[in-house]
């Protein structure tokens, strides 16, 4: 998972839903540095043993309710109690998996941050983290408070028909109550979601970043590059070109005399604009610079590459449950959804099941989309390697973009679930049928037991 000054708050939302077992400091370079906290791990694990026990104690609970004495609710049938059955199981072997990613992905996540913060400081001038706050901020609230209102609007509906019900001698009410675990887990799986979503969706605007530089300091023809003015620096002078492995300190090198009065944070966006388009025509670069700021971006997108793989590998098994979970509630909400219209047709029931509908649909969307949109931008990136190889003419320069265009031939920059499917548009096709085949059979399964 992503932690950093932009998500700093979705980090903080994973903690208390035991989802990220971590404690964060910042270093003398104001970084933030990512260790276990023994005491979040344990209340993970715990919290998350706690919830699967009492959702199952539950569920158990309205299987084993009989008629008249307790009504049972979503039981009403053998196809009804499977469906229920899987309906519960997946989203607590989603949550399962998630809570077990988090405690041991330590070093995958270490990994990935320490990456993302390289590629953030080659892309400094193009960053804008106060954007990026807000936007991971309004995801994460957004998604939690649609979850509130939905799980308070269908305990509420059941309430209400387990009180309209009025059994003698029966605490109709109770079987509802026992699904409240159940119900609050879907807080934790949201949670999961989110933190997946927002580091998906990070990769995919680094990505983006790294084409739109690509565009301004090699072709200039981006419509975004007029609008990056150049900044002004007076500290920053040219030195002799030297083979170092650091791009920033063979290009420039601040005069910490001249700035007595900047912070260290801004000494950092100075000498990191010497990237930017900007300079690049102010100051006259010879084509070896230009070859070296080329291979800085190689570097970056071999390494965005190996944080797809990474985010892959550590939330592997997490996504595919999400990816069940999601399949399994469409089949699950839908098949409700028509037993009502078949039967009784309470209209406030039936709008529940509607909005359960449009969750669970946003839910598979906010997995594939920010997948989709990495590997998207990943792809973009060989066209305009192609366009810029047709444009230079320096033997050095253009050796740089042929070892760039080489290594995007075997690129590759796509989400898997386990390696069982690739997470992309392609599988909401996938998704459209399989839901409407199991319907049917369900549907036919009903109709058979009566």
């Amino acid at each position: 998972m992503e932690i950093s000054e932009p998500s700093i708050g979705i980090f903080y939302i994973s903690k208390v839903l035991a989802l990220a077992p971590y404690a964060t400091r910042r270093n003398s370079k104001s970084q933030l540095e990512i260790r276990r906290s023994w005491l979040f791990t344990i209340y993970s694990a715990v919290l998350t043993v706690v919830m699967v026990f009492l959702t199952y104690r539950g569920l158990l609970f309205d299987a084993n309710s009989e008629i008249p004495v307790r009504a049972s609710f979503r039981m009403k049938s053998a196809t009804s109690k499977v469906v229920t059955a899987l309906d519960v199981s997946v989203v607590v072997m989603a949550i399962v998996s998630g809570v077990y990613c988090g405690l041991f992905s330590l070093n995958d996540t270490l990994e990935l941050n320490a990456r993302l913060i390289k590629i953030d400081n080659t892309l400094n001038a193009y960053n804008n983290f106060s954007r990026d706050r807000w936007r991971a901020l309004g995801m994460a609230v957004a998604s939690l408070g649609t979850i509130a209102l939905l799980v308070g609007l269908d305990v509420g509906t059941w309430m209400r028909i387990a009180q309209e019900m009025s059994i003698p001698q029966s605490d109709t009410e109770l079987n509802v109550q026992w699904y409240i675990p159940f119900y609050s887990l879907y807080f934790v799986l949201t949670g999961l979601q989110i933190n997946f979503a927002n580091t998906a969706y990070g990769l995919g605007r680094r990505f983006r970043r790294l084409n739109l530089m690509l565009t301004c300091s090699f072709l200039g023809e981006a419509k975004d590059c007029s609008s990056k003015k150049p900044q002004k620096v007076n500290a920053v002078k040219t030195i002799s070109m030297m083979p170092t492995n650091t791009l920033h300190s063979s290009l420039t090198k601040l005069n910490s005399e001249t700035l007595p009065n900047v912070s260290a944070g801004e000494k950092a966006a100075a000498s990191s604009l010497i990237l930017n388009v900007e300079l690049l025509k102010l100051v006259p670069f010879p084509a070896k610079n230009k070859g070296l700021l080329l291979k800085a971006m190689a570097d970056s997108h071999e390494s965005l590459g190996k944080c797809v793989h990474l985010l892959s590998n550590s939330f592997g098994i997490a996504v595919l449950f999400i990816l069940v979970s999601c399949l399994l509630h469409l089949v699950a909400t839908a098949y409700f959804l028509f037993l009502e219209l078949l039967n009784t047709r309470d209209y406030g029931y039936l709008w529940v099941q509607v909005l359960w509908i449009v969750f669970h649909l946003l839910r598979l969307l906010m997995v594939v989309e920010p997948c989709h949109l990495a590997a998207r931008e990943s792809r973009k990136t060989i066209q305009i390697v192609c366009q810029i190889e047709r444009k230079v003419h320096e033997p050095i320069l253009a050796e740089a973009v042929k070892k760039f265009w080489q290594q995007l031939l075997v690129v590759d920059a796509d989400f898997s679930a386990c390696g069982l499917c690739r997470v992309n548009r392609t599988i909401l096709t996938s998704f459209s049928s399989a839901i409407a085949t199991y319907l049917v059979i369900l549907i036919q399964f009903q109709r058979t037991n009566g």
